[in-house]
Protein backbone atom coordinates (compact mmCIF):
# COMPACT_ATOMS: atom_id res chain seq x y z
CA UNK A 1 0.00 0.00 0.00
CA UNK A 2 1.34 3.41 -0.96
CA UNK A 3 -0.02 6.74 0.09
CA UNK A 4 1.57 9.66 -1.75
CA UNK A 5 5.18 8.60 -1.29
CA UNK A 6 4.65 6.90 2.08
CA UNK A 7 4.73 3.14 2.14
CA UNK A 8 3.27 1.13 4.98
CA UNK A 9 5.30 -1.97 5.83
CA UNK A 10 3.65 -5.29 5.29
CA UNK A 11 2.37 -6.98 8.47
CA UNK A 12 4.97 -9.73 8.11
CA UNK A 13 7.86 -7.20 8.14
CA UNK A 14 6.43 -5.45 11.24
CA UNK A 15 6.40 -8.77 13.12
CA UNK A 16 10.01 -9.52 12.15
CA UNK A 17 11.14 -6.03 13.18
CA UNK A 18 9.31 -6.29 16.53
CA UNK A 19 10.83 -9.74 17.17
CA UNK A 20 14.33 -8.42 16.37
CA UNK A 21 13.85 -5.47 18.73
CA UNK A 22 12.75 -7.83 21.53
CA UNK A 23 15.70 -10.19 20.92
CA UNK A 24 18.17 -7.26 20.93
CA UNK A 25 16.66 -5.93 24.19
CA UNK A 26 16.95 -9.34 25.86
CA UNK A 27 20.52 -9.85 24.63
CA UNK A 28 21.49 -6.32 25.73
CA UNK A 29 20.12 -7.14 29.19
CA UNK A 30 22.43 -10.15 29.53
CA UNK A 31 25.53 -7.97 29.89
CA UNK A 32 26.65 -5.64 32.64
CA UNK A 33 29.91 -3.72 32.86
CA UNK A 34 31.34 -3.27 36.35
CA UNK A 35 33.77 -0.31 36.32
CA UNK A 36 37.35 -0.54 37.62
CA UNK A 37 37.52 -0.30 41.41
CA UNK A 38 33.99 -1.63 41.84
CA UNK A 39 32.22 -4.90 42.44
CA UNK A 40 28.71 -5.94 41.46
CA UNK A 41 26.23 -7.20 44.04
CA UNK A 42 23.92 -9.62 42.25
CA UNK A 43 20.21 -9.61 43.16
CA UNK A 44 17.95 -12.44 41.98
CA UNK A 45 14.40 -11.02 42.03
CA UNK A 46 15.62 -8.72 44.84
CA UNK A 47 17.36 -11.44 46.90
CA UNK A 48 21.10 -10.88 47.47
CA UNK A 49 23.09 -13.71 45.89
CA UNK A 50 26.45 -15.11 47.04
CA UNK A 51 27.94 -14.32 43.63
CA UNK A 52 29.91 -11.06 43.34
CA UNK A 53 30.75 -9.67 39.91
CA UNK A 54 34.29 -8.48 39.30
CA UNK A 55 35.47 -5.60 37.15
CA UNK A 56 34.76 -5.67 33.43
CA UNK A 57 32.15 -7.37 31.29
CA UNK A 58 29.87 -9.79 33.15
CA UNK A 59 26.89 -11.86 32.15
CA UNK A 60 23.55 -11.81 33.96
CA UNK A 61 20.14 -13.31 33.48
CA UNK A 62 17.92 -10.65 31.92
CA UNK A 63 14.89 -9.42 33.86
CA UNK A 64 15.53 -11.69 36.89
CA UNK A 65 18.97 -10.42 37.92
CA UNK A 66 19.85 -6.86 38.92
CA UNK A 67 23.41 -5.71 39.60
CA UNK A 68 24.22 -3.02 42.17
CA UNK A 69 27.67 -1.51 41.61
CA UNK A 70 29.65 -0.78 44.79
CA UNK A 71 32.90 1.22 44.88
CA UNK A 72 35.66 -0.70 46.71
CA UNK A 73 38.43 1.88 46.22
CA UNK A 74 39.79 3.97 49.08
CA UNK A 75 37.23 6.66 49.87
CA UNK A 76 37.40 9.66 52.20
CA UNK A 77 34.68 10.21 54.77
CA UNK A 78 34.55 13.51 56.69
CA UNK A 79 33.32 13.60 60.26
CA UNK A 80 31.07 16.31 61.59
CA UNK A 81 32.17 18.15 64.70
CA UNK A 82 31.87 15.92 67.74
CA UNK A 83 31.74 17.19 71.30
CA UNK A 84 33.58 15.24 73.97
CA UNK A 85 35.11 16.10 77.28
CA UNK A 86 38.62 15.77 78.63
CA UNK A 87 39.59 14.03 81.85
CA UNK A 88 38.87 17.33 83.68
CA UNK A 89 35.44 17.64 81.98
CA UNK A 90 36.58 20.43 79.66
CA UNK A 91 34.76 20.53 76.31
CA UNK A 92 36.78 19.25 73.34
CA UNK A 93 35.41 19.55 69.78
CA UNK A 94 36.91 17.40 67.04
CA UNK A 95 36.49 17.12 63.29
CA UNK A 96 38.34 14.77 61.02
CA UNK A 97 38.54 12.57 57.99
CA UNK A 98 38.73 8.82 57.61
CA UNK A 99 39.98 6.95 54.56
CA UNK A 100 38.39 3.53 54.20
CA UNK A 101 37.56 0.88 51.67
CA UNK A 102 35.15 -2.01 51.50
CA UNK A 103 36.49 -5.56 51.40
CA UNK A 104 35.73 -6.57 47.78
CA UNK A 105 34.94 -10.16 48.75
CA UNK A 106 32.10 -9.12 51.05
CA UNK A 107 30.25 -6.30 49.28
CA UNK A 108 27.14 -8.46 49.07
CA UNK A 109 27.15 -9.00 52.86
CA UNK A 110 27.52 -5.26 53.54
CA UNK A 111 24.76 -4.45 51.04
CA UNK A 112 22.42 -7.02 52.59
CA UNK A 113 23.05 -6.16 56.26
CA UNK A 114 23.54 -2.37 56.10
CA UNK A 115 22.84 -1.02 52.60
CA UNK A 116 24.66 1.59 50.56
CA UNK A 117 24.14 4.32 53.17
CA UNK A 118 26.57 2.54 55.50
CA UNK A 119 28.49 5.74 56.30
CA UNK A 120 25.54 7.31 58.12
CA UNK A 121 24.41 4.02 59.66
CA UNK A 122 27.74 2.55 60.76
CA UNK A 123 30.82 4.78 60.33
CA UNK A 124 29.52 8.01 61.90
CA UNK A 125 28.10 6.37 65.06
CA UNK A 126 31.30 4.30 65.53
CA UNK A 127 33.52 7.39 65.26
CA UNK A 128 31.27 9.34 67.60
CA UNK A 129 31.42 6.54 70.20
CA UNK A 130 35.19 6.32 69.84
CA UNK A 131 35.73 10.04 70.48
CA UNK A 132 33.45 10.01 73.52
CA UNK A 133 35.21 6.91 74.87
CA UNK A 134 38.87 7.78 74.29
CA UNK A 135 39.15 11.57 74.69
CA UNK A 136 37.99 11.54 78.36
CA UNK A 137 40.98 9.34 79.25
CA UNK A 138 43.37 12.22 78.44
CA UNK A 139 43.96 15.37 80.47
CA UNK A 140 43.23 18.47 78.40
CA UNK A 141 46.89 19.45 78.24
CA UNK A 142 47.84 16.10 76.66
CA UNK A 143 45.29 15.95 73.86
CA UNK A 144 47.30 17.99 71.34
CA UNK A 145 50.74 16.53 72.19
CA UNK A 146 49.30 12.99 72.08
CA UNK A 147 47.33 13.57 68.90
CA UNK A 148 49.23 10.78 67.07
CA UNK A 149 48.57 8.34 69.92
CA UNK A 150 44.86 9.22 69.81
CA UNK A 151 44.89 8.76 66.02
CA UNK A 152 46.52 5.32 66.29
CA UNK A 153 44.03 4.28 68.99
CA UNK A 154 41.19 5.51 66.77
CA UNK A 155 42.45 3.47 63.83
CA UNK A 156 42.66 0.34 65.98
CA UNK A 157 39.30 0.70 67.72
CA UNK A 158 37.42 1.86 64.64
CA UNK A 159 39.11 -0.81 62.55
CA UNK A 160 37.98 -3.53 64.95
CA UNK A 161 34.47 -2.12 65.15
CA UNK A 162 33.97 -1.61 61.40
CA UNK A 163 35.63 -4.88 60.35
CA UNK A 164 32.47 -6.81 61.26
CA UNK A 165 30.80 -4.89 58.41
CA UNK A 166 33.79 -5.54 56.10
CA UNK A 167 34.78 -1.86 56.14
CA UNK A 168 38.55 -1.48 56.37
CA UNK A 169 39.97 1.68 57.96
CA UNK A 170 43.02 2.86 55.99
CA UNK A 171 43.79 6.04 57.92
CA UNK A 172 42.29 8.71 60.17
CA UNK A 173 43.13 12.40 60.25
CA UNK A 174 42.04 14.93 62.83
CA UNK A 175 41.45 18.17 60.97
CA UNK A 176 40.54 20.34 63.92
CA UNK A 177 40.66 20.02 67.70
CA UNK A 178 39.12 22.90 69.61
CA UNK A 179 38.78 23.43 73.33
CA UNK A 180 36.22 25.30 75.41
CA UNK A 181 36.87 29.05 75.83
CA UNK A 182 37.36 28.47 79.57
CA UNK A 183 40.50 26.43 78.83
Amino acid sequence: IELSGFSVPKPRNVGIIAALVIVIMILWGTFVIVPAGSRGVVLWWGKVEDRIMGEGLNFKVPITETVIKVDVRVQPHPFKEIDASSKEYQIVKMTGMMNFHIDPGFVNDLYQKVGLDFAAKVIDPAFNDFVKEVVPTYPIGEILPKREEIRQTAMGKLGNNLSRYHIIVDDIYFANIRFSPEY
